[in-house]
């Protein structure tokens, strides 16, 4: 598929089939997002891989808001592949302490004007909703607001690390729809978002 395509045909996809997808296809999946940009090539990001219809159940259940919950909808036909992207600051101020890069004063976290570890994350996490699309994949990056404590240390993960957001993998359903805002509000002008030489 061209780029242009890949790119055109990305949305998130909230509805997938059961079929499990095989681990070559996650695994070039992921490969793409390693490539994204690494601040001084820090390679700071580890994946935490959900692909088994137990780690898929402990997921739902550990982050099911009391008051809230997941939709049963959401759950019968949610992915069937999770992948948690948690971006390791430490690895970037270890990498900001090396000689070459210690004249930039990062080595310590208050002194990044911008989390580059989560801002490469983000990249990493584009890239992998693009390469499912090229994978013939559905692809849905969503977040957790109860839970993610818990679910972390029911999964080993480093007390430090945190997810950005949450990918979803997977075939889409047969009756799989476009849904959204995207569906309901216009894309705005390219006119209107960009401000050449100025505002």
């Amino acid at each position: 598929m061209e780029f242009r395509d890949v790119v055109g045909h990305r949305r998130m996809v909230r509805r997938f089939d059961r079929r499990p997808v095989p681990h070559d296809v996650i695994d070039r999946v992921i490969d793409v997002g390693r490539r994204a940009p690494s601040a001084g090539f820090s390679q700071g990001l580890e994946l935490l891989v959900l692909d088994t219809p137990e780690t898929i159940a402990t997921f739902w259940e550990t982050t099911r808001d009391p008051e809230f919950g997941w939709d049963e909808e959401t759950v019968t036909h949610g992915p069937t592949v999770l992948i948690l992207p948690l971006p390791d600051a430490r690895r970037y101020l270890d990498r900001y302490s090396q000689p070459d890069k210690i004249d930039f004063g990062m080595d310590e976290e208050v002194n990044w004007p911008v989390r580059f570890w989560e801002v490469d994350a983000a990249m990493a996490s584009m890239l992998i909703l693009l390469a499912a699309v090229d994978e013939g994949l559905g692809a849905w990056f969503f977040g957790i607001t109860h839970g993610e404590r818990e679910l972390l240390d029911r999964f080993g993960v480093p007390g430090e690390l945190r997810p950005i957001g949450i990918i979803g993998l997977g075939y889409r359903a047969a009756d799989e729809e476009p849904s959204g805002s995207w569906m309901k509000r216009r894309r705005r002008p390219l006119r209107e978002q960009i401000h050449r030489n100025g505002w």
